[in-house]
């Protein structure tokens, strides 16, 4: 029974990361530490043969897919995927996020809020912060944004197991709030608190119609 083995890698450090500041489809460039950190990524995957590989069609995923692809030659060129793009933030792009903390405490109370972040709803209530305060009402939904990535990587993973004689390794370049909707379906106890990292790789088998998780939000050590 051939398994389609998923690399689930979110992109390198953005300039609108460094100032932290809401980025879905609004796009920036790479840090120069979220270029090291990617050709940090990079190596740590030097000995994975990948089969395939996909990427979301923001520039800095493809960037990020770029530095990582330079040391597999196997790889001829990553099909771009616009449903691996990040969560669509409506009429909060480029907010800052010290806003988003602001706003959250006068309308919950920071205390409330502290707890609905410490539970296991805590990626669903995030969401619903966004849409609550995003007044173009343009943002997208949990179920929305869950539903689309579902759709992306199942149908990515049918096409690679129709055409595999065994078992696949697969990279996948997307981003941080899409892959961690996905990853929250799955299993929402060992999603992160802040998320997946930067240049962070998580593994989710694929076999006979089902995901199964098996590493999450694994990062490249620094050189000492």
């Amino acid at each position: 029974m051939t398994t389609i083995h998923l690399y689930l890698v979110r992109h390198g450090q953005t300039k609108l990361n460094a100032a932290s500041r809401l980025q879905g489809i609004y796009d920036s460039d790479l840090t120069r530490q979220g270029i090291r950190s990617a050709q940090r990524l990079a190596r740590m995957l030097a000995d994975v043969s990948f089969d395939g590989a996909y990427v979301s069609d923001l520039g800095r995923a493809q960037q990020t897919a770029r530095i990582i692809t330079a040391l597999h030659p196997e790889i001829k060129k990553p099909t771009i995927d616009v449903g691996l793009r990040e969560f669509n933030f409506g009429g909060l792009e480029g907010t800052k996020n010290l806003w988003i903390v602001q706003q959250v405490r006068q309308q919950l109370g920071l205390g409330t809020f502290l707890k609905l972040m410490l539970s296991k709803e805590r990626f669903a209530t995030l969401l619903w912060v966004f849409n609550s305060l995003d007044k173009t009402r343009t943002a997208e939904t949990l179920v929305g944004v869950t539903n689309r990535i579902s759709r992306t990587l199942r149908r990515i993973s049918l096409y690679e197991s129709k055409s595999a004689s065994g078992d696949k390794n697969i990279l996948i370049v997307s981003h941080g709030l899409v892959l961690s909707a996905f990853l929250y379906q799955l299993s929402p106890r060992e999603l992160p608190t802040r998320l997946l990292k930067n240049t962070s790789v998580s593994r989710v088998d694929y076999t006979a119609g089902h995901f199964k998780l098996v590493d999450i939000n694994v990062t490249p050590k620094k050189r000492a």
